[in-house]
This record gives structure tokens, C-alpha cells and sequence, in this order.
């Protein structure tokens, strides 16, 4: 058969190899050495010529490609075999280059000979490739070594910010080895505000001239993807006005706070703050504006209101724009505006992916059936359409220990949770009940209700569904300056119901929020390049995109 076809393995070793950085014995985009030499005996195959190896350049640890085609080193590199013939002192003595100094390393060679030509009388060619182990061990599949990555990505509870406090994974010494990496001799400075997210200041993200600040973006960006979310602190009314200025303003009287709300709804996009900090995060572009604009105003009253969030009703945690095929990554809700008479609009996030991984744990059944059964998300008015149909949790297509068809040790890479926006349920009648009662136990996971009580199908107050939505929401009232910056694949937001307190003036009684999107590729592009410039590994927990992390 065509199996017979195929290139055989004649010989393997692990080979230790000295490197010399500095010289260059390839060329980037070929992914094995391939060579055909004469050999009667198998132990001839491994003796390295008078000018050495040719072995496969050092990879960075976020590359998929087995030769590095980023980087500081070649695709190819000249090396001679160790002198050593003790495999543990030179694994010991395996480091990585450091000041131009050679360094050893483990590399695999296998020779290879093709079943269709050996047989042939007098042809004795073979083929050799080198691969590096540091490469192949990166990237093992043994279902140790996948459940391994699996743990190192998947969000869990320990990953999700709590109602008082930051998430609990920061009590542990994986955080602080992450944060020594990170931040070096600053990592004790960088800590979480009493409120439990990281708050990062506006000026250290985007300079006086309008430039962007690599340090103060990626700080952003790494608070986004390890917690879910952040705080911008400090935020301008615009990038070339004061926040101070802006609340002197806004105090005096009820024209001036209407003529600020018409500024910011005319201001040129560049000129709002939360665009430019968008745009830096995401390496230059807004996204999703075709229903509510690029740049959105989140008020009572808003003209051509046409969306729940421009009146004062609470709103229940959901995901924005779920019945896109690929809804926006990241949210920026900048406050612009909150009067000293505003009752309420505490705004509120709970992590979708780690409450998901508790009802996994809590209610079995329940989290099978939302994995299982689709749910249609809507979106239709004037002038809007659209209809998606997708489980609202989402999991890897493979199982790891030979259990593909559970949902027990499959990923959870998405969770889509937006009750405004749920259209009929087109069910075969045997799921609808099941469908129905597992949505209820979400909804108890998920949401503490406009008055701080759970609600959906809890019959007790003190379960545990409801303790886990009580104790893992996170909820703030806003302070102008303020920028919220969340995650929404992973992270559910809402928000409190509001009113205006008696007596309170027009000015006093406004609450104006200034918001946009950036897509999820986008903006995990600009962050892991960020973290690839800082030369630091760590692991990148799932955003909820539907897919696995990798590597």
C-alpha cells in the first residue's frame, strides 16, 4: 500500500551540541536540514565534518515554527558535537546564549531511508533532519503534556476578580515569579487598587504629543488578559483638555453640562481619549461600528436612542454584540460624566469563562446541556438583521485521556451570555426542558440581580450558585477620569438600575459614558508581541475567542 511509500526511520539520537552564535550557516524558511550522503554503517551517520553541524537555530518561547524565523538568532547555525559523553552533566550544563558566548544545547537527528530506493542495487543515500528538543518538548502531545498546557491556560475561578478583592491566583508563588519577570525591579509597585483590577494611568499609555507609551500600554493590556479587565485612572475629558477643567465645568449649571454632552458627541474621534487608548491597544483600528458607530455615548436620552443601555433600567451581565460571528474583543467605556445626583449605575463585570468552569463543577448536567444545545442571539430593529446560533459555552474539539466525547477534560474556550439580545429557542423537544433548567443555573451563577440578590432558579439564598455570583461580581460606580476596559469574550458586564436624586439639577442628575471596541485578534497580537519584546515567558490564559491558546 502507500504506507510502504513512506520514509523510514534507519537511526535517532540525542545529540549535545556546542553553538556559535555569531555565525550564520543558513537561511530563514527551511524547516529541516536535509542531506544525502554514503554510509554503510549506522554509526558513521552522526560524525560531524571539519566544518561542523548544521543545526537548527534557538526558537522564542511564543514560536510556532521550528526554526527561528523572528528573533535575534538564524535559521541556521553552525555547531560542534559536546565533547561530553555524560548526558546529565551536559543537560546541566545546557544554557542559552548570553553576550555572544557559545552555549550547548540538545538537538534530535533521525536518518531516514525511503523504502521505494534502498532496495535498489547499489544505493546506499539516505536523508538526515535535526530538530531542536527544546522545540519538540514544547510542543509534545502526550495527554500529560497537553493537560499540562490545558492548566496553564484555562480560566478558573482562582483566575477571576471577586467582589473584594483582587483574584486569589495572586496569593500564590506563580504570581510573583510571573510579576519578578515582568516588571523586574518594579513589580512591587505594581499592584492592584482597593477595588480589585489594576488601575493604570492615562498619561503613562498615551504621551503629551499623543504618542504611545510602551510600557504603560503593555500594562494595560497584560491587566486585560490575565484578570479580564482594567481601570484606566486619570482619563481627560479630552486629549487636549484637563479633567480638571471638565468638572469645573460641568458644576456650574445645566447649560454648560448640555453643551459638554453635545462636545463630546461632536468631538473628532482622534480627540477622545478613549479612542486613543483603543487604538493603541489594538495597533490602530476601532471595530464593530456599523450599528452604533465606531465611537458610542452611553446616556438617558441619547438621540436615535435605539439600545436598552440608553435608559436608566439595570442591566442584567451580558456579552455585546453576541450575535455577531465574531463579536468585539475588547470593550473601553470611558466615563465622561457622573453628577454628584445620580442614585445608582454602579457599573458591574463577573467572569464568564471561571463561572462557566464552576457550573462544570457544581451543576455537571447543566454545563453539558449549554455546551451541547444552541442558543439564537438577535439583533433586529430598523435597519439591523442579524440572527447567530451557538451553544453558550464552547469547548475544544479534543479531549485529552481518550475522553473526546465528554465535556469533563475539554477546554472551555467561549461562553456567550447576552439575555437582552436571545431570540427563540429552536430545540428538539427532548432538550428544551434540559436546555431551560441549565440556563437557570447559569443565570443564578451568573447574576446578583439589580438589588445585590441572586436571582433565576435558586430556591435558597445561600447555595452555592448564588454564593458564587455574590461573592465573584465586581461592581463600582464610576468616577469621571475613570475608563473601564474589560474583555468581552471572557467577562460579562451590566449595570445598575439609576435615578436622580430630588432636587438634583440637570447638570447633577447626568451620567454620560463614551465607549468603542477592538477586535480580539488585534488586540492579542499587539499584546503578545509586547510581551515577546520584554524577552519574558509566561502563560496567556484563554479570552475566549473559541479556540486554544497556543503554544
Amino acid at each position: 500500500g502507500s504506507l510502504d511509500h513512506r520514509p523510514r526511520i534507519r537511526d535517532a539520537k540525542i545529540i549535545y551540541c556546542n553553538i556559535e552564535p555569531n555565525e550564520k550557516a543558513g537561511f530563514h524558511g527551511v524547516h529541516t536540514t536535509d542531506r544525502y550522503f554514503e554510509s554503510t554503517t549506522s554509526s558513521d551517520i552522526f560524525i560531524s565534518s571539519e566544518k561542523g553541524l548544521e543545526v537548527p537555530g534557538p526558537t522564542l518561547e511564543d514560536s510556532c515554527h521550528p526554526l527561528p524565523v523572528y528573533g535575534d538568532y538564524p535559521a541556521w547555525m553552525t555547531a560542534t558535537i559536546a565533547p561530553t559523553t555524560d548526558v546529565s552533566q551536559t543537560r546541566a550544563a545546557t544554557t542559552s546564549s548570553n553576550d555572544g558566548e557559545a552555549f550547548c544545547r540538545p538537538y534530535l537527528q533521525i536518518v531516514w531511508s525511503s523504502p521505494s530506493t534502498s532496495n535498489l542495487p547499489g544505493n546506499n543515500s539516505i536523508q538526515e533532519s535535526t530538530y531542536d528538543m527544546e522545540w519538540l518538548r514544547k510542543f509534545r502531545y502526550d495527554n500529560g503534556s497537553r493537560l499540562r498546557r490545558l492548566r496553564r491556560t484555562e480560566v478558573r475561578p482562582v483566575h477571576a476578580v471577586r467582589r473584594d478583592g483582587p483574584p486569589s491566583w495572586y496569593a500564590t508563588p506563580a504570581s510573583q515569579t510571573e510579576m519578578r519577570s515582568l516588571y523586574a525591579g518594579e513589580a512591587t509597585n505594581v499592584k492592584h487598587a482597593s477595588d480589585g483590577l489594576m488601575h493604570v494611568d492615562y498619561g503613562t499609555i498615551i504621551g503629551e504629543d499623543g504618542e504611545v507609551l510602551r510600557e504603560g500600554l503593555f500594562r494595560l493590556l497584560h491587566s486585560v488578559f490575565r484578570d479580564g479587565a482594567a481601570v484606566v485612572s486619570n482619563t481627560p475629558f479630552s486629549h487636549h483638555h484637563s479633567e480638571e477643567s471638565f468638572t469645573m465645568t460641568c458644576d456650574n449649571n445645566d447649560s454648560s453640562a448640555s453643551q459638554i454632552c453635545h462636545s463630546l458627541e461632536t468631538m473628532p474621534d482622534d480627540d477622545l481619549p478613549v479612542s486613543r487608548v483603543a487604538r493603541a491597544m489594538s495597533g490602530g483600528s476601532l471595530s464593530h461600528g456599523s450599528l452604533y458607530d465606531d465611537i458610542f455615548h452611553v446616556r438617558v436620552g441619547e438621540r436615535d436612542g435605539n439600545n436598552v443601555a440608553y435608559t436608566s433600567t439595570p442591566l442584567c451581565p451580558h456579552q455585546d454584540m453576541a450575535y455577531y460571528e465574531s463579536p468585539p474583543g475588547v470593550q473601553l467605556l470611558h466615563c465622561a460624566v457622573m453628577g454628584t445626583g445620580v442614585v445608582g449605575g454602579e457599573s458591574t463585570l463577573i467572569d464568564g469563562m471561571a463561572a462557566a468552569y464552576r457550573l462544570r463543577e457544581l451543576k455537571p448536567a447543566s454545563f453539558e446541556a449549554l455546551a451541547q444545545c444552541p442558543a439564537t442571539f438577535v439583533k433586529q430593529r430598523d435597519r439591523a438583521c442579524m440572527t447567530y446560533r451557538r451553544p453558550h459555552i464552547s469547548l475544544s474539539e479534543e479531549g485529552i485521556g481518550g475522553l473526546e466525547t465528554t465535556t469533563e477534560y475539554r477546554e472551555i474556550t467561549a461562553v456567550h451570555w447576552s439575555p437582552p439580545f436571545e431570540g427563540p429557542v429552536c430545540l428538539p423537544p427532548r432538550q428544551v426542558d434540559h436546555y431551560y433548567e441549565a440556563y437557570a443555573d447559569f443565570a443564578s451563577l451568573l447574576d446578583t440581580g439589580d438589588d445585590g440578590r441572586t436571582k433565576g432558579s435558586a430556591k435558597n439564598d445561600d447555595d452555592e450558585l448564588s454564593c458564587y455570583a455574590r461573592e465573584f461580581t465586581w461592581e463600582r460606580k464610576l468616577r469621571p477620569g475613570e475608563m473601564l476596559v474589560f474583555n468581552n469574550r471572557r467577562m460579562l458586564h451590566g449595570r445598575r438600575g439609576f435615578s436622580a436624586l430630588g432636587g438634583a439639577s440637570f447638570a447633577e442628575s447626568q451620567r454620560h459614558l463614551v465607549g468603542c471596541y477592538t477586535n480580539i485578534d488585534d488586540t492579542l497580537n499587539q499584546y503578545r508581541v509586547l510581551l515577546r519584546e520584554r524577552g519574558c515567558s509566561t502563560s496567556i490564559l484563554n479570552v475566549g475567542n473559541g479556540t486554544n491558546i497556543i503554544p
